[in-house]
């Protein structure tokens, strides 16, 4: 492969970084490298695909069973290579094979290592994923040749890992504490990077260029390579996919080093009008069904939030040191304009809307000093702009919050900045622009537009009410810079919101699943500690649930944890803490609590449930629907919360041993 302008390493130069000599390397095996030829060969047949598929019969086994999962939708059962080709497509079980070969060779786990197999193949998985959105998205030709561009986008860190006189593992344990591109420090530490070794080795397998180049170029300009345009475009979609996968906490390793995107990449994708939020949810659909596959877990909704705090500022500060370089002359041009520096990180500091708005106004009053600052947000049901935060710096005792400013015609300069997402700076050229503007005791208002996705979230308005000082086009331009950075930050905000709720709740019950309840109970346990207040913990169990699940059927077996889930919300306080705990078992944490009054509540849920049980045994023929109930509660001798739970846990084994539909205190096993 010549292309001018493209420099590659040599064959010396690759072997000085290697153990051992490239061509003895068992890199992937011959069938990964065959599959990966198929997709430049006109000649290749569905039997070709399907006969080098059946050479391994551990790949064709886990493939059908693959195929054979609910998320293919597939309706009836797939008992070969040939029926899943004809029902799926040449070119996505070829996809398929690909991924689960490499995942195969690549991906086993390494254990108390910087560079965990399990953690890259999981980044190697959502890039391919999102890549296939996005190209098409893009309208790119070929969306599974850019999915499995993204499952190889990373190969060169496998291969310092398991070849590397270096290996990945020891250069991300001796990686310097700061931020920078890893591809620099490979380059210094490792001889080559990451990218570079991994075309190297695509080359040498006689791969498709398209794909060689997306592995080469992914992290490098490539404006002054001469590549084909549906190349560029694939580059730009690996390179896309594989930062947006980053930020939201995915890496390849287990640090925080952002890649940076091309200046070039905007020639080929339109990100100003790209929906990322629609990309996210479809590429969370798309992994979360192969992640149940392999059994990988997601980030926490605590490390999505850690790594969105850590993404922000790291990116802000980028831009930060972006919008410094141009500003210089505005600087030398006004001595009176300070340093942004604050106002562009202050949005970056929470994942709390309310705190993010209040503390970027602070900011910019601190770096600019205007009279009043407010953020506005459109009421879709008013039609109108309400100011939602305000920062009066004077004494005039004007309160503008909650303050409503129609979005109609008669206020022109409004709808400018709306419509054009532009700044505006408003002195009333209508009636009822100066009408706006008596209300507010000003004659001037300047109004930046806060977007994101190119979409309006808000309006930041600034006055200098007592000052009268005119406020001027520099100063505009510095807060739509920061009005950037609270567009971002608040869409993170939201999509931090949407994940720690999707995250602490059971999707079946609809109430806190087992990782909220745990971290509820830490609460309510310390609390109780430090307060020296009372606490019951409670632990609930459908009784002969698997009769439910085998007699009529999984789908009765969920309605009936949903039925005994509304029953134990219905009388549960609103100061008690009602979770599911894994299976047919609940956890309710009844808050200020002694024994007595939670025995009390036990056996209410149970006749409650016992007398709902009866209700529906023409329903459930042959099976009353009744619970066991165990419960404990707090003294000076229970040091920690899973004590309490133990002993809650013993109480209900108990009401079980006795014979079901009963409860039992752990206080009258001690007895």
């Amino acid at each position: 492969m010549t292309i001018k302008n493209l420099s590659w390493p040599s064959k010396e130069e690759v072997n000085s970084v290697l153990e051992g000599k490239i061509d003895s390397l068992p890199i992937i095996p011959i069938v990964i490298i065959k599959l990966l030829k198929l997709i430049n060969d006109e000649k290749s047949s569905i039997s070709d695909l399907e006969k080098l598929i059946e050479t391994d019969q551990v790949l064709s086994a886990k493939l059908l069973k693959m195929v054979n999962a609910a998320s293919f939708g597939i309706r009836q059962q797939i008992y070969s290579i040939r029926q899943a080709i004809s029902y799926l497509g040449f070119s996505q079980v070829r996809s398929i094979a690909l991924e689960l070969a490499l995942y195969d060779h690549l991906s086993f786990k390494l254990t108390a290592s910087p560079f965990d197999r399990i953690f890259f193949w999981r980044h190697s998985l959502s890039v391919a994923c999102l890549s296939r959105i996005l190209a098409e998205v893009t309208n790119y030709s070929d969306p599974n040749t850019a999915y499995i561009c993204g499952l190889l986008h990373d190969l060169g860190k496998i291969v310092f890992d398991v070849y590397g006189k270096i290996t990945y593992r020891e250069f991300i344990k001796n990686l310097p504490r700061f931020n920078g591109l890893l591809i620099e420090e490979e380059s210094k530490i490792l001889g080559i990077s990451h990218n570079d070794i991994g075309a190297y080795f695509c080359r040498q397998w006689d791969l498709p260029e398209k794909i060689v180049l997306a592995v080469k170029l992914h992290h490098n300009q490539f404006s002054h390579i001469d590549i084909a345009k549906d190349d560029a475009l694939l580059i730009s979609i690996i390179s896309v996919s594989n930062f947006i996968t980053w930020t939201q906490g995915i890496g390849s390793v287990d640090i925080l080093r952002h890649p940076i995107l091309q200046p070039e990449i905007k020639d080929f994708i339109d990100l100003s009008n790209l929906d990322i939020h629609s990309l996210i949810v479809k590429m969370d659909k798309e992994i979360k069904s192969i992640a149940h596959f392999y059994n990988f877990i997601f980030p926490s909704t605590d490390r999505f939030r850690e790594n969105l705090l850590k993404a922000n500022i790291i990116l802000s500060q980028t831009t930060t040191k972006y919008y410094y370089n141009n500003l210089s002359l505005i600087h030398q041009k006004n001595g009176n304009i300070k340093h942004i520096k604050e106002s562009l990180i202050y949005p970056h500091h929470s994942l709390d809307r309310n705190v993010i708005i209040k503390s970027t106004l602070e900011a910019i009053n601190k770096d600019l000093s205007f009279d009043r600052l407010y953020y506005m947000q459109i009421d879709k049901k008013s039609r109108c702009l309400v100011i939602k935060e305000i920062l009066d710096t004077t004494e005039q005792g004007t309160n503008l919050l909650n303050m409503h400013i129609p979005i109609e015609s008669s206020l022109p300069n409004f709808i400018t900045c709306l419509r054009n997402k532009t700044p505006v700076c408003m002195t009333g050229s209508t009636l009822n622009e100066h009408r706006i503007l008596h209300k507010m005791g000003i004659k001037e208002i300047a109004m930046i537009p806060v977007t994101n996705n190119n979409q309006i979230i808000g309006i930041i308005g600034i006055d200098n009410i007592e000052s009268n000082r005119p406020i001027s086009d520099i100063e505009i331009s510095a807060i739509s810079i920061v009005a950037n950075e609270l567009g971002m930050a608040i869409e993170h905000a939201l999509l931090f919101e949407k994940y720690r709720t999707q995250a602490s709740i059971d999707p079946l019950t609809k109430i806190n699943n087992r990782g909220a309840i745990d971290e509820l109970l830490s609460k309510s346990f310390k609390n109780a500690k430090e307060t020296n207040s009372n606490m019951c913990v409670t632990m609930i169990d459908i009784d002969y649930f698997k009769k439910f699940n085998d007699t009529f059927g999984h789908q009765t077996g969920d309605n009936v944890l949903k039925l005994i889930a509304s029953v134990l919300s219905k009388y549960s306080r609103p100061t008690d803490h009602l979770g599911r705990y894994g299976g047919e078992e609940f956890v309710i944490i009844l808050n200020d609590t002694d024994f007595e009054s939670g025995i009390f509540f036990g056996e209410r849920l149970r006749k409650n449930i016992e007398l709902l049980g009866k209700m529906l045994v023409k329903r459930f023929k042959g099976i009353i629907l009744t619970v066991s109930v165990g419960i404990a509660t707090m003294n000076p001798n229970i040091k920690t919360k899973e004590e309490l739970l133990e002993k809650a846990d013993k109480a209900l084994y108990q009401a079980k041993e006795r014979g079901r539909n009963r409860v039992v205190g752990y206080m009258e096993l001690e007895k």
